[in-house]
């Protein structure tokens, strides 16, 4: 379980400055209509917390992919001057499918970061909802091969050591086969893109997370749980939430009330953390 022990300064330094994010995320889309919801802990801090998890050290947000890709366009048209966004298609060997909203000149790089070529600055993530197929076989399909695309996309970039054996040996041997035939995360991802508009559908009942396929398939849900959205306190502000969100934490975290014993917490194991000019 991957958990960092701050001490109380450095953690509430690096929340403020993700809540500055937050704030100047939810501008641009409220300024361009554009709709985000709290996702992942970040929901659940919503929910139970009003604000943060005590121990949690990043920002978590999700936007269906129509909303994200008019995001993408609209910020990296303005030339910001304080953030950066890291995607697949601002950075050809960034190997997640998930976005970073970042803070320009801070840093909070994890021990992968020394084999890429780009940096991880303070941040908050963005993720985004396709549709999911309709019928059965052409779900199952979907799934399996969005799950392989993930894989096959972080096994381009970097070698994984923090694995058991076995897992170990079949990343690193993905990593030297996909670079051996010199296939890049860059032609990966058009290649997963173009999969997924395939089966682009505002009418299927079910929409999923792709880039969630670190340990398992990609996250499902109802369509109708993002039909609409309520507002929450979180810190000095009020956030979006999807509708259902009781629905939505229960599929992620159970007894989503309960606080988890100490051995089952988590957040991000840092290696550098530099907080730049703020």
């Amino acid at each position: 379980m991957k958990y960092t022990e701050y001490d109380n300064q450095t953690l509430n330094h690096l929340q403020n400055l993700e809540l500055m994010i937050l704030k100047d995320f939810i501008k641009i889309c409220e300024e361009n209509n554009l709709t985000y919801y709290m996702y992942a802990g970040s929901l659940l801090g919503a929910v139970r917390h009003n604000g943060f998890i005590p121990w949690d050290d990043d920002l978590d947000v999700i936007m269906f992919r129509d909303d994200f890709e008019k995001f993408k366009e609209i910020f990296i048209a303005s030339n910001n001057e304080t953030y950066e966004l890291l995607s697949n298609e601002t950075e050809k060997d960034y190997f997640h499918l998930l976005s970073k909203l970042m803070i320009k000149g801070t840093k909070f790089e994890e021990g992968w970061v020394s084999q890429v070529d780009f940096h991880i600055g303070i941040n908050m993530d963005i993720f985004v909802l396709d549709d999911l197929a309709e019928g059965k076989f052409k779900r199952s399909y979907q799934l399996k091969k969005s799950f392989l695309y993930n894989k096959l996309l972080i096994m381009s970039k970097i070698k994984l050591d923090n694995l058991p054996f076995i897992t170990k040996v079949i990343t690193h041997t993905g990593y030297h086969i996909l670079n051996l035939l010199k296939i890049k995360p860059a032609t990966l991802n058009k290649r997963c893109l173009s999969f997924l508009r395939k089966y682009k559908n505002s009418n299927s009942e079910y929409v999923f997370d792709i880039s969630a396929t670190a340990e398992e398939y990609p996250l499902i849900f109802r369509r109708d749980d993002f039909k609409s959205i309520t507002k929450i306190k979180f810190e000095d502000i009020e956030v979006n939430v999807p509708v259902n969100y009781d629905h939505i934490l229960k599929s992620l975290y159970g007894d989503y009330m309960q606080l988890p014993p100490k051995e089952d917490r988590y957040n991000h194991i840092t290696e550098t953390i530099d907080f730049g000019k703020y």
